[in-house]
């Protein structure tokens, strides 16, 4: 048992864990082989009439509705679309980050820190089959980050993730999970923002790639929560038996407007357990 585990009531047979704490525990990464994950994503004024996945580049434009991973294990270029987000020589916005994600369909997540270049590329060490998360380490005054930093994979040209500006991270409804874990997915919750004008509707999805390692557009629809803007802007479903989704597999989130260029959140809890 680790130390300071939460305080366990004893029922007679086994000990059991108060849900409350089990949680906390878990935060704190206190439970021997799980851990936990919150992913949460924005289509910025991006959800159109057509499926649209809850990312940042799902915009009004749209600049890219649909998320693709790349089709293998691929080295990442890291730029800015400012030169000021540079880290040598320093600059005043981000200056390096961390990028997370999977090496290969088998391997658990791992992550690597970028110093930024401003336009100019920086390859990633490793290759990666997917980059569900990057954020800003270090930057100067005007950080986190001036201008837009993506991760664009060689040979497929897909950008698998990016952080707009002076947002620091990334948001992305979308999280990979190697063979080697298993997913407990215990809530995940939508949202639209629509301050005036008719009323507009999301329909939401939640949706899984059961086997990337094979194919890497196929997902299925396992789920669904509907909002509209007047009256039910937000929905949330919590599962008092977590949905189970076996690595390897991309979980992601996923909506369709009544009216094109809608703003909508998402997101998810997981709860990673290794086998």
């Amino acid at each position: 048992m680790p130390q300071n585990f939460p305080q366990m009531d004893y029922d007679g047979s086994l000990y059991v864990i108060q849900k409350s704490d089990y949680f906390s525990a878990l935060a704190l990464g206190q439970i021997p082989g799980r851990t936990r994950v919150n992913k949460f994503g924005e289509a910025p004024s991006g959800i159109q009439t057509t499926a649209t996945d809850i990312w940042s580049r799902a915009d009004a434009t749209p600049t890219q509705q649909i998320w693709l991973a790349p089709t293998a294990a691929r080295v990442h270029a890291i730029v800015s679309s400012s030169t000021d987000d540079d880290g040598a020589p320093v600059g005043t916005g981000a200056r390096t980050i961390r990028i997370y994600g999977l090496k290969t369909w088998d391997t658990a997540e791992s992550y690597e820190d970028i110093t930024l270049n401003g336009t100019t590329g920086v390859n990633t060490v490793n290759s990666y089959v997917i980059i569900h998360r990057m954020k800003v380490l270090t930057m100067g005054a005007s950080g986190p980050n001036v201008g837009t930093i993506s991760a664009t994979a060689a040979t497929d040209n897909t950008v698998t993730a990016v952080i707009l500006p002076g947002d620091g991270q990334t948001e992305m409804a979308i999280y990979g999970v190697p063979s080697t874990q298993i997913a407990l997915l215990h809530r995940w919750s939508a949202n639209i923002d629509k301050a005036s004008g008719l009323v507009a509707t999301i329909d939401y999805q939640l949706r899984v790639n059961e086997n990337p390692n094979v194919q890497t557009t196929g997902f299925l629809r396992k789920d669904d929560l509907s909002v509209q803007s007047n009256g039910s802007s937000e929905a949330e479903r919590i599962f008092s038996i977590p949905m189970r989704f076996d690595g390897p597999c991309i979980i992601k989130i996923q909506g369709i407007a009544s009216t094109a260029d809608s703003d909508g959140e998402a997101g998810f809890d997981l709860e990673l357990v290794t086998i």
